[in-house]
């Protein structure tokens, strides 16, 4: 049994608003007991407001780090003083809410960068209802108000009450799990979705490998704070073994809450509670976790937390939503490189430049320049396809081992000035589902160089975080990807959950 919590309202500096009990008809999915979780009159409880502090911290791509003396091993929190006031389990329920099977088609969407500016703008235009209202960024307002973050974050508020106004989401009254699985036509991955805790990046529970964007990742800070919700959770994945395979698939055996189609992605969904979950929070352990997607979504989290300092741990700010699905389950495409020449070279010009360094082959077709193995690389060059294989690793660590980095050190760096990779305008990246055509067709037009490289597997990935390092820019893009907006957590109601009658007995606690 856990103890009650304290008031999580009592430390930091925003201010939940407390939800007024809904009185709106119940709500009941498929196989799902009375009261577990039910529809509110989300007219009724209004989105919270949170006064907050601005600011942020930056972190730029660097190959790699000095070990910090402070660092642990493996699964082991980050040190301090305070450790006795730090989060104590890697994975927790919680009462979300999930969209209801006849809003689905409306609301959720794919993730946020896997439409253009233009696409979102439109589908956002023509559905007042599509999270994407919710998740917009400055790319999606007119030019003359991008400006005016507050104005933005009042509008995604807006847009998300709209929402919740017309009832599109199921509320779970007791702490939860969420069982989630991803179906195409050749893949199935299945995850489950819960909290994880908010940790530093020299914590070794949770394990990044790619840097981010200091101005995203300030916006998606503010959004979290000032709408006091989020709906995309960080992915995350772990070395997964039989137990732990079971534990999920006993969680399964159930009926969903959610069956529902987009995209191409079939998703399901299932709750599950009490002994179900706390098996799953068993089998879970200790073992170290891995960001497959996320890394602007966990250092948001981060930022907020370090805003509001003084948190008990049982806070809602003290934990991030996030979905977690075994690495075997995992499927990784490549993301591919286009490359514009600063000194303005003609084709034969670029491909001499480029025999220097490797030695090109010509091919006839696209399929036999796609590389096939780790080692090669493809390249477009005004027209013509070439196969070539990638120059030795500049050191012996896991991360210089890798394709893209063993193509950024041999090849996109002295060839092309790329230094770097995550701010140049001379580079950009297309993700394998977006095609190969594409990226012709974008070559084309700009007259830039596009290079394909092989995916980089999950354990590639592992070891570099393992190190503590960080991959180069769009190394790996994990597929199928969470959609937006089939879950949300709710800071305002989850902070009343945690002072409720109803606040022990929760796995994960």
């Amino acid at each position: 049994m856990r103890k009650r919590r304290q008031d999580p309202r009592r430390h930091g500096n925003h201010h939940y608003q407390a939800l007024r009990p809904g009185r709106g008809p119940g709500f009941r999915s498929r196989g799902t007991p009375p009261g577990k979780h039910q529809r509110s009159n989300h007219g009724e409880q209004g989105l919270p407001w949170v006064e907050c502090r601005h600011g942020h911290h930056r972190r730029r791509w660097q190959r790699h780090r000095e070990p910090d003396p402070r660092v642990g091993r493996l699964g082991e929190r980050d040190p301090g003083p305070d450790d006795h006031t730090r989060p104590v389990s890697l994975l927790r329920s919680f009462p979300g809410l999930v969209v209801r099977p006849d809003w689905a088609d409306r609301v959720t969407t794919g993730p946020y960068d896997a439409y253009s500016a233009d696409e979102r703008i439109a589908i956002a235009e023509a559905n007042p209802y599509s999270f994407l209202n919710v998740t917009r960024s400055q790319e999606d307002i007119p030019s003359d108000q991008r400006d005016d973050v507050d104005w933005l974050i009042s509008l995604c508020a807006k847009s998300m009450q709209r929402i919740y106004d017309v009832g599109a989401y199921a509320e779970f009254e007791e702490a939860t799990l969420f069982l989630y699985r991803l179906e195409t036509d050749s893949h199935v991955q299945t995850g489950v979705m819960g909290l994880v805790p908010v940790t530093e990046p020299d914590d070794r529970r949770i394990l990044r490998h790619e840097a981010f964007r200091p101005g995203r990742a300030e916006l998606l800070t503010r959004h979290l704070l000032e709408i006091g919700m989020s709906s995309s959770p960080i992915s995350l994945t772990y070395r997964t073994d039989k137990g732990l395979e079971a534990a999920l698939a006993a969680g399964c055996g159930g009926e969903p809450v959610l069956e529902t189609d987009g995209d191409g992605i079939h998703q399901t969904v299932w709750a599950v509670v009490d002994e179900v979950a706390e098996a799953i929070v068993e089998a879970l352990g200790d073992r170290p976790l891995y960001v497959t997607d996320g890394h602007h979504r966990l250092a948001a989290a981060v930022e907020a937390r370090r805003r509001n300092p003084g948190i008990d741990r049982d806070h809602p700010l003290q934990w991030t939503q996030a979905v977690l699905f075994p690495d075997a389950e995992m499927q990784v495409l490549a993301a591919h490189r286009r490359v514009g020449d600063r000194h303005g070279r003609s084709t034969s010009e670029l491909t001499a430049a480029l025999t220097e360094v490797v030695a090109l082959e010509q091919c006839n077709q696209i399929e036999a320049a796609r590389p096939s193995i780790p080692g090669t690389a493809g390249a477009y060059i005004g027209g013509h396809w070439f196969r070539f294989d990638l120059p030795k690793a500049s050191g012996d660590r896991a991360v210089d081992l890798l394709d893209v980095s063993r193509l950024q050190d041999g090849v996109l760096e002295p060839v092309f000035g790329i230094t770097d990779p995550a701010n140049d305008p001379n580079i950009d990246y297309v993700p394998e589902p977006v095609g190969i055509e594409a990226l012709v067709n974008r070559c084309d037009a700009d007259g830039r160089i596009g290079f394909l490289v092989h995916a980089t597997s999950v354990a590639e990935m592992m070891a570099v975080a393992d190190e503590d390092d960080l991959m180069p820019p769009k190394s790996s893009y994990f597929e199928p990807k969470p959609r937006s907006g089939v879950f949300v957590r709710r800071l305002d109601r989850e902070a009343q959950w945690a002072m409720g009658p109803n606040s022990g007995g929760t796995a994960g606690g």
